[in-house]
C-alpha cells in the first residue's frame, strides 16, 4: 500500500512525497485536496502522515477521498517545542476524528460557507473573521496562506526538509474539511510524473517574452516631456509625509495634515491627526471624485466641491482596498463602501465566492473557477461574466486582481502552481464580457508571486517586468532585458531603477536617469507635481508640442 508524507518548512510551503516523488504545495490543505483525488482516482485507500518535526499525526483516507479516522499520532523529538506539541497530539487526533466526522455529515452548503467566509487550510488560529485573500484585497482566495517570496527549485527536493515549523490543531482540523470542500478549491485530475500531459518545466533563468524595444537615457528636463519652470511651488516642512493625486496633494507633519490644491498649490483644507495616514488614495464616493485617507480606526474624505472632510469610524480590525473604482472596506464576513453619509453596507456574496472590487455600484466576486459575479449593490440585480479561456486545457492557477474594468489571472495546465516554475499565461479579461484584451507567455519564475500594482490616475498597471496600459489592458512593455525594475506608476510615467539601483523615469520607451522625486501626475497628465530635495513641492506643466520639436 502506497504511504504520503507531508511536511511543512519554515519557508512556508508543504512537500508532499508519494511513491518515491516529492511535491511541492502552497499549504497542506492543497496538498490534501491532491491526496484526495489520487484516492478516488486509485481506488485505494491513503495512509498519511503529517510531520511537523516535532510530532506526527497519521490520518487514513478511504477509496472515496475522505479522512477515516486517525489512527495515533508520536513525537518525533525531546526539544522543549516537543513538551508543548505532546500535550496537543491528544486533542489533535480528536479534532482530526471530530473534523472527518462533521465534514462527512454535513452538507455541501454548508462546506462552501466554511471555505468562502471562515478561516483556510493550513492558516493560523484568530483568522476565522477574515476572508481569504489571494494577493491583498484583489482576488479570490488561493487555499494558501502568505508566503515568503522564494524562487523556485529547478529539481524537486528528495528528502523531507530538516527545518519545520508547527502545525496548529485549527490547521490540522481544517485538513479534514479541504477534502470535501468543493465551491472553494480546485481538485485537478491527476498527471503521472513524466507523462506526455505533464507541464512543460521552464528553468528559472529563462525569458519566453522577447525583449521590448526599449533604451535608457539622460535628460535635462525635471520631469521628461514638461517644462523646467514651474507653475506652482509651496515648501514643506523639512521631515514632512506627502502623497499626490489629482484630487490634491496630501501633506502630514507632526500631527498637522494639509491638503494641497493640486492645480494651484493653495491650501485647500488643514487639520489634525493623531496618526500618520497609513493609507490614501482617490476614490469615487456617491457618484463624486474625492480623495480618502485613512489614520487607525478612522477614515477621512475631501470630496470635490467641499471644504470639509467627511470621518467614519471603521469596524474593528477593518481593511479597505482600492482594486476598484470605489474603496471596499471589509471586516471579518461584513463588506461596506463609503457614502456621503457614512459607511453603507453591501451585501455579501454567495458563500464560496471571494468578494474583489466595487465600482460603478457593483461588488465583483468569484469562486475559484468563476466565471464573476457583478451584483448591484443597490438593486441588487446581478450579471454573470464567463473568462474566455486562452487557449483549450488551461484553468486558472491564480486570480491575481479585479478592478478597473479588467479581471487578472494565471492560466496553465494541471498540475501548474504558482510557484512551479511551469510556462503559463497571464491574461487580462475585460469585465464589461469577459473576452481576452491581451495574453503574455511566460513563466511562475517570472510572476507566479508577483502582485499586480495599479499606478496613480489609473493610467498604468504592472506586474513583475510587464508594464500595461490599465485602460486598454494591452502590454507596452517588457523591461526584463534591461534590467529595469519598476515602481507604482505616475499616470503614464514610471518610477524605476535600472542597472545597480540608479533612479530612472520610464515615459514611453526611453528610461531617463534621474534623481526627480515624481509624485503624480495630474490634470489627465498635463502637470507632473515633484517633491523637490529642498522641502519644496513643485509642478511642470506638460511641453506643448511646438516646444518639443
Amino acid at each position: 500500500m502506497a504511504r504520503a508524507l507531508i511536511s511543512v518548512s519554515e519557508d512556508g510551503f508543504t512537500y508532499l512525497t508519494l511513491n518515491g516523488a516529492t511535491s511541492r504545495y502552497s499549504d497542506t490543505g492543497q496538498a490534501m485536496t491532491y491526496l484526495g483525488d489520487y484516492a478516488r482516482e486509485t481506488a485505494t485507500s491513503l495512509p498519511v502522515t503529517i510531520d511537523d518535526g516535532n510530532q506526527e499525526v497519521e490520518v487514513l483516507l478511504d477509496e472515496t477521498g475522505k479522512i477515516a479516522p486517525a489512527s495515533s499520532s508520536s513525537s518525533s523529538s525531546s526539544s522543549p517545542a516537543t513538551e508543548d506539541a505532546s500535550e496537543d497530539e491528544a486533542t489533535t487526533a480528536s479534532a482530526m476524528d471530530s473534523a472527518a466526522a462533521e465534514a462527512e455529515t454535513a452538507g455541501h452548503g454548508d462546506e462552501a460557507e466554511t471555505a468562502g467566509y471562515g478561516d483556510e487550510a493550513g492558516t493560523e488560529a484568530g483568522s476565522a473573521e477574515d476572508y481569504p485573500l489571494g494577493t491583498p484585497f484583489s482576488g479570490p482566495a488561493a487555499s494558501a496562506p502568505a508566503v515568503k517570496k522564494k524562487r523556485v527549485r529547478k529539481h524537486p527536493r528528495q528528502s523531507r526538509p530538516q527545518r519545520l515549523k508547527k502545525i496548529t490543531v485549527p490547521g490540522l482540523v481544517l485538513i479534514g474539511i479541504a477534502i470535501l470542500m468543493i465551491g472553494a478549491f480546485v481538485i485537478p485530475n491527476i498527471v503521472p510524473v513524466g507523462s506526455q500531459d505533464s507541464p512543460q518545466t521552464i528553468e528559472s533563468d529563462e525569458q519566453i517574452n522577447p525583449a521590448s524595444e526599449l533604451s535608457v537615457e539622460t535628460t535635462e528636463d525635471v520631469v521628461p516631456g514638461f517644462e523646467n519652470s514651474p507653475t506652482w511651488e509651496t515648501k514643506i516642512p523639512k521631515d514632512a509625509s506627502v502623497t499626490a493625486s489629482d484630487r490634491g496633494v496630501l501633506v502630514v507633519d507632526e500631527g498637522k495634515l494639509q491638503v494641497l490644491d493640486a492645480k494651484t498649490g493653495k491650501t485647500r483644507y488643514e487639520g489634525k491627526t493623531r496618526e500618520a495616514p497609513t493609507f490614501a488614495v482617490d476614490t469615487i464616493i456617491d457618484g463624486k471624485p474625492a480623495l480618502l485617507w485613512q489614520s487607525g480606526n478612522t477614515a477621512e474624505a475631501l470630496i470635490d466641491g467641499e471644504e470639509e472632510p467627511h470621518t467614519y469610524e471603521l469596524p474593528e480590525d477593518a481593511r479597505i482596498t482600492s482594486a476598484g473604482k470605489s474603496v471596499l472596506v471589509k471586516s471579518g464576513n461584513q463588506l461596506s463602501t463609503f457614502g456621503s453619509d457614512g459607511l453603507v453596507d453591501v451585501p455579501t456574496p454567495e458563500p464560496g465566492s471571494t468578494p474583489m472590487a466595487i465600482e460603478n455600484d457593483e461588488l465583483f466576486s468569484s469562486d475559484w473557477n468563476g466565471p464573476v459575479k457583478a451584483k448591484n449593490i443597490e438593486s441588487g440585480e446581478e450579471r454573470s461574466i464567463d473568462l474566455e479561456a486562452p487557449s483549450d486545457g488551461l484553468q486558472i492557477i491564480k486570480w491575481v486582481s479585479t478592478g478597473h474594468g479588467k479581471a487578472i489571472t494565471l492560466w496553465g495546465e494541471q498540475g501548474a502552481s504558482t510557484n512551479s516554475g511551469h510556462r503559463i499565461q497571464l491574461v487580462v479579461h475585460s469585465l464589461e464580457d469577459g473576452s481576452i484584451l491581451s495574453t503574455v507567455t511566460t513563466t511562475t519564475d517570472i510572476v507566479g508571486e508577483m502582485s499586480w500594482v495599479r499606478g496613480q490616475g489609473g493610467k498604468r498597471a504592472y506586474i513583475g517586468p510587464y508594464l500595461f496600459n490599465l485602460e486598454t489592458g494591452l502590454l507596452l512593455m517588457d523591461t526584463s532585458s534591461k534590467d529595469i525594475h519598476l515602481s507604482e506608476p505616475r499616470g503614464t510615467i514610471v518610477p524605476c531603477t535600472v542597472d545597480n539601483d540608479d533612479s530612472c523615469l520610464l515615459a514611453g520607451k526611453h528610461a531617463y536617469r534621474t534623481d526627480t522625486n515624481l509624485l503624480a501626475l495630474t490634470d489627465d497628465g498635463n502637470n507632473a507635481i515633484v517633491d523637490g530635495s529642498d522641502s519644496t513641492i513643485r509642478a511642470y506643466a506638460k511641453k506643448s508640442e511646438k516646444s518639443e520639436k
